[in-house]
């Protein structure tokens, strides 16, 4: 019985080992597929980081662009408030070019021996 106990045991073991060997085989290349999949994914995170590194100053640089123009533009006037504008300035220099010529005859008048000055 001794021996037959034995003999069970080690064909068991036998079994054992043979299963357990397999996973381990397994479990090796599962490992080895794991560090190359790290080891592509690192080098893929540092071109990554290196192009975003690249980038980053240039995205700010028209993400402030952007700003600028977006303020440049909400502060121009739409098509008839321009239009008034336009007007009210050219009304205004019609009057300094009215204020000027009448500034004008004054001093010629001035300047001429014989007309009186209004």
């Amino acid at each position: 019985m001794n021996w037959l106990k034995r003999r069970l045991g080690a064909a068991i073991d036998w079994r054992v080992e043979e299963k357990l060997a397999e996973i381990r085989g397994r479990t090796d290349r599962l490992e080895h597929e794991l560090r190359a999949s790290n080891e592509h994914f690192g080098a893929d995170y540092g071109y990554m980081r290196a192009e975003f590194d690249r980038i980053a100053p240039q995205v700010a640089a028209l993400e402030y662009r952007m700003e600028r123009i977006t303020r440049l533009l909400d502060g121009v006037p739409s098509k008839d408030e321009a239009l008034q504008r336009a007007e009210l300035e050219h009304e205004r220099a019609r009057l300094r070019l009215e204020l000027v010529a009448h500034y004008e005859e004054r001093l010629r008048r001035l300047e001429v021996p014989g007309e009186s000055a209004v």
